[in-house]
Order: C-alpha cells, then structure tokens, then sequence
C-alpha cells in the first residue's frame, strides 16, 4: 500500500491495485507528519497528540521523552494525569473469571516471565456492579512460566502464596519501639484508616490491643490425648541468663540460651536455616527457643508445685492438731 501525506486532505492510503483510499484523514488539521530524521507524529485538531520518536519511544500527548530511566511508552496528560486503558470488547455483561486485561513482561526469547492480570472477580451485570481481581505472577529461578504468586480480590483481601518467606518487611531505621514493621487496623473506613488492633516494632516488640494471644485448642482437632509428664526436673534445669544482643539491641534482657535449653528438653528448640539476601541456604543454621513451649511446662510444674504445698499444708496442720 502507498502512503500519501497531503496537506489539504490529510493523509490517504491507497492499494495499488485500487483507488479507494484504505487510510483516509477527514481535515486538513488531519495527518501524519516527519519533523525530524526517524521521527513519525501523528496530528488531529490541528495538534500533535503522539508521536514516535528517533529512539523507537512512542509519546502520548507530550513530544517529549522522560529523561529519568528508559521508558518506551511515554504518556503526558494535562489536566488529570496519564492513564492506560486495558479491557475487553464492550460487552453488555462479562462473567466470573473472564479476563480483562493485563501486562506480560517478556524475558528471554520474548518469553512471558511475569504477568499482572486482572480478572472479573464475579459477574460483571451492569456499569454499576463491576467486580474485579488482580493477580500477580513471577517465574521462579529455573522454572520456564511464571506461578501466581499474589491476588488482590474484588473486596480487598490480598492472598499470597511464595515459596520460601511469605512477607518480608525491613526497615532503614534502627531496632526501637519508635518504627514500626507491621500495623493491623480494624473498622477502618479507607486504605491506612482504622483503630490499632495488632503492631510491631522494629525492635521485635509486639503491642496487642487486648493482650490476647490464642493457639487453637479444640478437641475435635486433637487425638492421642493424655496427661503431660512431670516438668519439675526440666524447669529446675533450665538456666536463666542474663545477656544482650551483639546487634541491633543493646539492652539487657533475660531469657535461656537455645544450646543450653536443647541439653535439658530437645523439644524447646527449633532451627531454622541462614540464608542470604538472595535466599540462598547459607548451610548453616539459627536455634530458637519455642518459649509458648515453655510457658505451658512452667504451668505443670507450678501444678506439681501446688500439690506439693498442699500436702505439706495438710501434714503442718496434721501435726498442729496432734500437737494441740
């Protein structure tokens, strides 16, 4: 097909074979126009409103390139901000789980390595009832397709689903009870409103709103149930110390040493594997103390405690008796 620019008609495509224009301007203020070496712009309404640049960029309502990165896709618009609109064809409903829209990031051999999809999260009935989801994937290291790895559904809940951490929060600042790592808000109206319910801080400390702290315990959950063994020589065992740690925070605490607490009761400590920044296993690993573990041990020996006074009250008094 020829291409004609035509100041007067604007610009027309006609097949070689046929004098009907196949591309057709409908004013002079209509056209495609060359104003620099390897440039293309595109003109309507008397002016320019995209244009693809030397550098392969195309610009939407800007004949300027951003100077900051190297973006490829540059749109600019005044007053209300630039926007992208991905969708389906105009249809007069769209069911659950239809696709909208959504962008692939291509990798080598232009194949797909990442997606951001979004979904119709129900069915989509009218302009006023329009459900929708996004989803998130990523191709893990020597995978060949991206895995779904977040989704954002149509009432804000946010589902995540990796492979190795679930949520990594890291902070600039240091370890205090200044900055928090993690905030859980409860009758909140909008995003970031609400009434403190659950907080961490960058320190470790966790604030609960009504100290309560649960680990589920019904029955119809459990089987093999019987009465725990005596805890009195674990507990008398254990060694109390009094330490800091080498960073991040100085102040004293007490509590036991994971090595120390696995000599009297393996099953206190639990190990977790040193990783890298890129999550690699480092081959070695960090003991931790499942102090939860503790408190309940600390419960059946102050039970066996008890019992021991008891008994002792009821000989004291036994005695006491005689001796009156």
């Amino acid at each position: 097909m020829t291409i004609y620019i035509n100041g007067t008609s604007g610009i027309s495509g006609v097949d070689g074979s046929s004098s009907t224009p196949a591309l057709q301007g409908t004013d002079s203020n209509t056209g495609i126009s060359f104003p620099a070496a390897d440039t293309v712009a595109i003109n309507t309404g008397g002016s320019e409103r995209s244009r693809v640049d030397s550098s392969g960029r195309l610009l939407v309502g800007t004949s300027t390139a951003s100077t900051s990165g190297t973006p490829k896709l540059v749109q600019v618009v005044d007053p209300g901000g630039a926007a992208i609109g991905l969708g389906r064809t105009t249809a007069t409903s769209i069911s659950n789980n239809f696709f909208l829209g959504g962008l692939d990031f291509l990798g080598a051999g232009l194949t797909p390595s990442a997606h951001i999809y979004c979904y119709a999260d129900a069915d989509q009935s009218s302009t006023s009832d329009l459900p929708s989801r996004l989803e998130f994937f990523t191709t893990a290291d020597g995978a060949s397709s991206p895995t779904e790895r977040m989704r954002i559904k149509n009432n804000g809940e946010s589902w995540i689903t990796p492979t190795l951490y679930g949520l990594v929060v890291s902070s600039a600042t240091g370890a205090g009870t200044t900055y928090t790592l993690y905030e859980g808000l409860y009758s909140g109206g909008s995003v970031g409103s609400g009434t403190l319910a659950f907080r961490v801080f960058s320190n470790g400390n966790v604030q609960n709103a009504n100290n309560s702290y649960a680990g589920t315990s019904d029955i119809k959950l459990k089987e093999n149930i019987v009465d725990a063994s005596s805890q009195w020589g674990d507990l008398k065992a254990l060694r109390v110390r009094k330490y800091n740690f080498k960073e991040g925070q100085t102040h004293t605490q007490i509590g036991l040493i994971a090595q120390e607490a696995e000599l009297v009761s393996p099953g206190l400590v639990f190990e977790s594997p040193d990783r890298d920044a890129e999550g690699n296993d480092l081959g070695t690993v960090t003991k931790s103390v499942n102090y939860s573990v503790l408190y309940m041990k600390a419960v059946k020996a102050l039970q066996e405690a008890m019992e021991r006074i008891e008994q002792l009250e009821a000989e004291m008094a036994e005695v006491k008796a005689q001796l009156s």
